[in-house]
């Protein structure tokens, strides 16, 4: 995925798929026991099932709960009121369904508002409103029948997103293990384009159930669990979930490395690739094949600021890809956008080095344009310090690399995080 949405302190298309818990219920007593409940469970956000609630259809009273179940719940809700076309509980007008919405959004008593394509039609006016209001909005196509074809459910996906989506999310019933990977096989096509935002992608029933738990291979975003009753066919009861997604989380889990210039980012990667069989890439290398130009040539012609855009880029695409070991530029940890993407993604592994020993590395490589022609001590030393904090900040892991082979170096990274185990 492209983009990611904060919504409070959860990073909605980054890392693992968070889990949202399902709020439903014919009272507003029940409505509000489950409210409570979701606050003390392991989730990471909350979906108010309105269309379950019996007196949804009165808009005084619709507002006197929604206040209620805002008032009590702590971590970010997603208000969702399923229209029957597209398998809520309750016959509610278009007209209805949108002054709803409008009114949860003009109160912000939700973060996150799911908005049905089919309501909206081709008009992308009312979701612009509700984004004006300060929402987000997850537009939504349920077909609880079928799955569409490869490409239609990508023409879905690009045309929700074109209707001013900050998330899109399409639900299908499948009829067959090839409808699945259809699915699948759509959401990792999509979310691997420039830019596009956070995807939920849901194969419903039996068949599908297995969506419910890779999405972080499958780039879904967002996990729905039932507390006590399901909202929807194949729904997984939240007890143990997280247990399952930390399992596949830890084999999705990414090595990489950072470190000043010349503290050996590049070769040990190679070396990791090489000996232990781990997919690799080094960023810069990336880059400068994507650019058609040299990280020097950039810096020359174009800047540092505009190349530290171009590296934020490039880093949001290479994270997605299936590399076990990424290399990155020393300058990597001075956005702070940049750490929060591969805290999320993986294990931050710090290479140093002292600066006597950067210099002999670096001296006659005339590719480095934060040096240039400047080989002088104390100012390597000088660039250093100023990077030194933020390293130590973000590092999960520091290995000296003064004095020790590659091969010793690999040694002791594979060693340390039990890589290979």
């Amino acid at each position: 995925m492209g983009k990611v949405v904060k919504v409070k302190n959860v990073y909605i298309g980054s890392g693992k798929p968070k889990i949202c818990a399902i709020v439903l219920g014919e009272t507003g007593s029940e409505i509000l026991e489950l409210a409570a409940q979701a606050n003390e469970i392991n989730c990471d956000l909350i979906e108010f099932r309105a269309d379950h609630y019996a007196h949804i259809r009165d808009l005084e009273k619709a507002k006197d709960i929604a206040a209620k179940v805002r008032h009590t719940c702590r971590k970010p809700i997603i208000f969702t009121c399923r229209r029957k076309e597209e398998g809520g509980k309750q016959e509610i007008t278009i007209e209805e369904y949108k002054k709803l919405l409008k009114m949860v959004s003009e109160c912000y008593y939700a973060e996150l508002i799911d908005v049905e394509a089919s309501a909206i039609g081709d008009d992308p006016s009312f979701v612009e409103m509700l984004k004006d209001n300060g929402s987000y909005v997850i537009i939504s196509k349920h077909d609880f029948e079928k799955t569409p074809m490869f490409e239609e459910i990508m023409q879905d996906l690009s045309n929700m997103k074109d209707l001013g989506a900050d998330i899109v999310k399409v639900a299908y019933m499948p009829n067959s293990k090839r409808d699945v990977l259809n699915l699948i096989n759509a959401s990792v096509n999509m979310a691997n384009m420039y830019d596009f935002c956070p995807i939920i992608a849901i194969s419903m029933g039996h068949l599908g159930t297995v969506t419910r738990i890779i999405g972080e291979f499958m780039e879904s975003a967002i996990t729905f669990a039932s507390i006590t009753k399901s909202s929807a066919p194949g729904q997984i009861p939240i007890d143990g979930l997280e247990s399952v997604l930390n399992v596949i989380h830890e084999n999705f889990r990414k090595v990489f490395l950072i470190g000043f210039m010349g503290t050996g980012k590049t070769a040990v990667a190679n070396a990791l690739a090489s000996n232990y069989g781990l997919n690799k890439i080094d960023l810069d290398a990336y880059i400068e094949m994507k650019e058609h130009m040299s990280i020097a040539d950039i810096f020359a012609s174009q800047s540092e600021s505009v190349f530290r855009d171009k590296e934020t880029k490039h880093l949001r695409h290479v994270i997605k890809g299936n590399y076990q070991v990424i290399s990155l530029g020393g300058g990597i940890v001075l956005r702070s956008e940049n750490i929060e993407m591969i805290k999320e993604k993986g294990v931050i592994v710090l290479l140093t080095a002292s600066a006597e020993t950067i210099r002999d590395r670096v001296k006659n490589d005339k590719t480095r344009p934060l040096l240039g022609e400047n080989f002088d001590l104390d100012y390597v030393k000088d660039l250093m310090k100023s990077r030194e904090e933020l390293y130590n900040s973000v590092a999960d892991v520091v290995i000296d690399t003064e004095n020790k082979t590659i091969d010793q170096i690999c040694k002791e990274i594979v060693e340390t995080l039990g890589f290979l185990n």
